[in-house]
Parts: structure tokens; sequence; C-alpha cells
């Protein structure tokens, strides 16, 4: 018996057996039994048709009555290629329960199909005389679980349904390319060719860069629409042979057959790479979009799961080493993903069993020679590996999302040490830097800043988020709805590691900033080198113009200190003045007195 839903995939593949001949079942009680996949019963499942007279109002009414021997309907998840059939279709799994089925086969069977059991499923109909056509056809979920389809229609409906249900379950709805189920099914049969042929599959992953801009910026319609277009020229600029699927979201895959070797392969992705990058006209404009590709050349023994998962892997190379370029897949790759994956469940782990803390970091005025304010920041304490710092474990909690929750913990704790502080240390206005990701700011980032704020009484003026060049482009509108935001609440705006950015000075004028905080690039060389003194110079002379407050990274020495407080800097952080430090450590520094 079944105790509870079970996951319901969203994409189904309908098997290559025939259709069984359809059974049509008139006024009187007759009944069309099959079995489904797999050996069982004759009477494993019946559905049986009664004229049955209820309702004042509608008085005649059918019922259907659906057995099976010990089982319970348990409500599923709507598959999506079923959102729209307009009739009643059903899936059964291996055992003959029912793990999907259509609306229409809600208002057939009655609004409680989701609690009844199966022995008393019932529904209603209008029409008399009703004559209903059952046809059955087996098929397989993407992890390979036998279902049943279970079609009942109206005579004289439509004959080719499950043809239709087949395509929707392989085919995307939008572009109409194959989907992932399809594309490995696909995959596998290519790499039976090119076993028997001696050839070799290369599969391309593509993804295309900045496209939650265009969506942004342009709208979701004008998105499907750039989607369709890629679609349909990838789809021309490749062999008859071949196969283009949407893996999903912007993402494409190409399936390659008979490639000679890698470096074939590599100038197909290549030609299909210059292809997108021709201008898409969208709006009666031209759009130009770009694409990382990861190529991944298929062996004897590979599998689709493999074969799509080192070409993921070099398109994620792709992405890092700039994006609109190909990579090749080779082993360093895969031992760079497996250890993204593991970092990954470890991430979830460490979350799980609260093994981050937070680290502060003095930020000293150069005027007063005190501490001034201090910057949290996160670090893992694995109990396997010991310390781990952000470097090792940020970008992967940033793909992953788990920057989210991470991030949101570090605030609160932050701001529950700083309220601990001014009780502490009240003659010290303390104020607290938090470093900030672009997965945060698309999260209803500002109501969890302003719940954080509240929770813990601190002053929003007294809380300063870090953000860096790099978040700011990479979604420039989003980052400026939610800094205006932030603004609004009262928290004050940092441009961490400013300098490195390829528009830092357009970032001043487009974004509302407090703080710059000059990259440890330039701090390094003041004293001796003179071009990162007059980059130093030009920075502080225009922060003073707008009126922005500068904060100098990584001072390291005298020299460097000395440099800055002759430029007239107002602030400055680094191993010169300590280190990051526990928050007992930082108040026990504070308390001291100490001064630089």
């Amino acid at each position: 018996m079944l105790t509870e839903p079970r996951r319901v995939h969203q994409h189904l593949r309908v098997g290559q057996s025939h259709d069984p001949p359809c059974t049509s079942m008139g006024q009187g009680p007759k009944s069309h039994t099959r079995a489904s996949t797999g050996p069982q019963s004759q009477d494993n499942l019946s559905i049986r048709l009664t004229r049955q007279r209820q309702l004042a109002d509608d008085p005649k009414v059918a019922k259907v009555a659906i057995s099976h021997r010990g089982l319970t309907a348990v409500r599923e998840p709507l598959g999506g290629c079923l959102e729209d059939v307009p009739v009643a279709v059903l899936a059964l799994d291996e055992s003959g329960a029912p793990v999907l089925w259509s609306r229409e086969a809600e208002e057939l069977l009655g609004p409680d199909v989701a609690r009844l059991d199966l022995h008393a499923l019932e529904g209603r109909v209008t029409q008399e005389p009703w004559r209903l056509t059952l046809r059955t056809a087996p098929g397989r979920t993407p992890d390979g679980t036998p279902v049943q389809w279970v079609v009942v229609t109206e005579a004289g409906g439509d004959r080719n349904l499950l043809e239709v249900l087949s395509h929707q379950a392989l085919h995307d709805h939008l572009t109409g390319l194959p989907n992932r189920a399809l594309l490995e099914d696909r995959i596998s049969q290519a790499l039976a060719r090119a076993a028997r042929s001696g050839t070799c599959v290369a599969i391309a992953f593509l993804d295309l860069d900045h496209f939650k801009l265009i969506n942004d910026t342009q709208g979701h319609a004008d998105g499907d629409a750039l989607l369709r277009s890629v679609a349909e020229r990838l789809s021309s600029a490749v062999r008859s042979g071949d196969t283009v699927a949407r893996f999903g979201g912007d993402e494409f895959v190409v399936v390659c057959e008979e490639v000679a070797n890698t470096e074939e392969a590599t100038q197909v992705a290549d030609r299909l790479r210059k292809v997108i990058e021709q201008p898409i006209s969208l709006g009666g404009e031209d759009v130009y979009v770009s694409a990382s590709l990861g190529v991944a050349v298929g062996s004897p023994t590979s599998t689709p799961e493999e074969l799509l998962r080192d070409a993921d892997a070099a398109m994620y190379h792709a992405k890092v080493e700039g994006r609109a370029r190909t990579e090749l897949f080779d082993q360093e790759m895969r031992t760079r993903a497996e250890a993204r994956r593991h970092t990954e469940k470890a991430l979830r782990r460490a979350l799980e069993e609260d093994e981050f803390f937070v680290a502060y970091q003095p930020i000293v005025s150069l005027e007063a020679g005190w501490v001034e304010g201090v910057e949290a920041l996160v670090r893992w304490e694995d109990p396997e590996r010991g310390l781990i710092l952000p470097d090792d474990f940020v970008a992967v909690a940033e793909e992953t999302g788990l920057i989210v929750p991470l991030g949101v913990r570090v605030l609160d704790e932050a701001c529950r040490q700083l309220a601990l502080w001014r009780t502490e240390v009240p003659h010290v206005p303390l104020s607290m830097s938090v470093n900030v990701s672009v997965r945060q700011l698309r999260s209803r980032f500002t109501e969890s800043v302003a719940g954080v704020l509240a929770r813990h009484s601190v002053e929003p003026h007294s809380v300063v988020l870090e953000i860096t060049e790099g978040v700011l482009m990479s979604d420039p509108i989003r980052c400026l709805l939610a800094l205006e935001e932030l603004k609004e609440l009262g928290v004050r705006i940092a441009i961490d590691d400013f300098g490195v950015g390829c528009s830092s000075l357009d970032h001043l004028k487009r974004f509302p900033i407090d703080i710059i905080k000059i990259d440890r690039a330039f701090i390094s060389g003041l004293g001796t080198d003179p071009h990162d003194s007059a980059i130093v110079t030009a920075i502080l002379g225009i922060a003073r113009a707008l009126k922005v407050t500068v904060v100098a990274e990584g001072v390291e020495t005298s020299q460097q200190l000395y440099a800055l407080r002759h430029l007239a800097c107002q602030h400055a952080q680094g191993y010169h003045f300590a280190r990051p430090m526990r928050a007992d450590e930082l108040a026990q520094l504070v308390k001291g007195g100490a001064r630089w």
C-alpha cells in the first residue's frame, strides 16, 4: 500500500509498444479488463461503467468505479505534459497505482479524487447516452520506472491522443526541441551506433551568457522569443543525424555523431557559437548574445550521464574563463567538478550542523588612529579538514544558492555581536561591514535585513553592506533596485575591491554608494610604485568630489600606512593592524584602546 506521495517526474517516456485495441463501453454495465505492465492477475485493474441517477438538477449521471486490490489513491503533482490535455488521463505505476492524472480526470471522477480510495473513486458526466473509449499504452519515466497510460475519451474523441501525449512528454513546449528525457535516449542510441562504426560521439553543452539580463530588461516574452530563435539557429546549423535539445532554462545540448576526433568536435562547437552570436531581432531591435560551450567526446564505455556531466563541467570552465568561448573537457575538469560536488555536499551538512562562525577584522580611522569599524568574515570549521577560508567555498555556495541561507546567518550573527559590543564598549561607536552576494539581492533581501536589524535593535546607519563590482556588473538592474531599497532602509553601501572592475567610475555614477574600498592591488605598491600612488591619489580625489568615504584594503606595511596618511585617506584595514579574529579578541583589542 502506498503510504506517502511519490515524486512524479515531469517528463514521461512513452514506450514503443503498439497501442492496444480500443474498447467501447456502452450504456449497460460492461467492463474492460487489462493487466498493467508486468505479470499481474486478470482482475488487477478493472474499469466499470454503470448508470446512476443522482442530483435533482441533473438526473442523468454516470458513475465510474475503478477498483484495485489493497491500494489507496495518493494525490500527486501533475506532470507538465498533462496540464492542457482536455480529457481524462491517468498514469499507473507497475503495481497499478495511479501516480498522476489530468485535471479533466478530476472533473470526471469528482473533486475528491485526491483523497478517495480506489475502491470508491467516482465521478460524473452529463451526456446521455454516454459511450467511453478506454485506451492504454505502456511507458517509462526518465529513471526507468514503468508506467501505464490510461486514457478515457468519449466515442469519436481524438484517437491520436496518445501520440500527442508522447510528443509532449518528450519535447520542450517552448522550442519544440527534444527535452532532457528524449536527449538521454538519443545519446544512448548514438553511443551504440558509434560503438559499431568505430566513430565518436561529441556532446556540446551550451549556456547563453547573461540571458537573465534580457529577461529583466526586455521582458519574458522577448526572452522566450530569443530562446526560440536560438533553437532554430542551432537546428539549422547541424547535420540531419545530429540532435539539438533544450536541457532547461537557457541551456541547450547538441549531440554530434560520426565525429572523427576532439579537434573536429571543437570546430563544430565553435561554429555553433558563432551562429548564435549573429544579431537576433527582438521587437524590431537587434540583440546580440553570446554563449559558453563545453565539449565532451565519448568513449566506447561512456554513458549518457557521464557525457552530459563532462560537457557541463567544460561549459562551467568556459564561464569561469570569461564566457563567449568553447572549452574541451579534460580530466582536470572532472577533478574540479567532483571537488565542487563534494564541497556542495559538505556545505549542506555544515549548514545543518552549524559549523560556520564569524571572524572580525578591524577598520581603522587613519585620522584618529583607533578602531571605528569591523568587517564580518565567515569562516568554516570543518571537523575533518579544520579551518576553511572563504576562497575555498564561497564560489560553490554562490553557484548552488547556499550563499542565501549562509549570508543570512552571517548578517544575523554580525548584528547580534554589534549589539553586544555596544553594551561592552559603549564609548566606541563601531560600525559593522558585511559582504553581500548577487544571489542574496535576488531573494527579498531588504526584508531579511530589516528583520535582522529589528531583532537585534541595531541602527541601520551602523551597518555597511559590501558589494563587489562583479556583483554590480552581473545583474545591474536588480542590483540598482535592491540597493535603492536598502538605502531607504538606512543602511550604508560600499563597493568592495574598487578599481579592478572594467567600469568602476560608472558604478559611482549609477549606484547609491557611500563607501569605496580600494582594492589591495593598488595599495601594495604605495611608496614604491609611482603608478599605484597615482591611481590611489586619483581615486581619493574622485571620492572627495563625490563626498564618498574611502577605505584602503590590504595595508600590510608601515610604509603603506604612511603613504595613505600623507594622501589623506580616511580609513584602512589589513594585516598591519590586525588579522581577522574572534569576537572576544576584537572586544579586548577595542577595550585596550589600541592605537596606530
